[in-house]
């Protein structure tokens, strides 16, 4: 996970990129390949992994306004407006692993995931899901936020001991 916070006097801009690997782009280049010969299907899974690899989310906390904007970027070029709500939507900003718990990997296996959402009255909007070996940039985002944005919102960490079931 790659993030940038950038606080001016009147706004706190938060942009964060998911991390990918050689994995991802192999399949980006095995479903680029495999287009041209199973074109709808591969070409949609293609278009996906494309978005995943070279889009980032961004979060503007405008402190005049008490609005927080959140934009959908491509290659630190396109910006696509996804969403705005003010500040007396949200509820609390929270810090979890609560979807953690078994995935089937071979067999079924425990795997950790840490998310950080902005919870809302009505729902909630994530600002990023990572998995156990990226949790310090998580934390480190989080501790950031929290310090800059301790006076507007409640800040919530809910860690809960996953098992894993035989």
């Amino acid at each position: 996970m790659k993030y940038s916070i950038e606080h001016e006097p009147d706004y706190l801009k938060v942009n964060v990129e998911a991390t990918f690997t050689l994995i991802d782009f192999t399949t980006l280049i095995i479903c680029f390949i495999l287009g041209f010969i199973f074109a709808v299907f591969f070409w949609m899974f293609f278009i996906a992994v494309f978005i995943k690899l070279f889009s980032s989310n961004e979060f503007i906390f405008n402190l005049d306004t008490y609005t927080v904007k959140q934009n959908l970027r491509w290659f630190s070029y396109f910006k696509i407006k996804r969403r705005e709500f003010s500040f007396g939507e949200i509820k609390s900003i929270l810090f979890s692993n609560t979807e953690s718990g078994n995935a089937l990997q071979e067999t079924l296996k425990l795997k950790e995931w840490y998310t950080i959402d902005i919870i809302l009255k009505s729902n909630y909007t994530r600002i990023v899901k990572v998995p156990e070996d990226e949790l310090q940039h998580a934390d480190e985002l989080f501790f950031s936020l929290k310090e800059k944005l301790d006076e507007f919102f409640k800040f919530e960490t809910e860690i809960v001991e996953v098992h894993q079931e035989k």
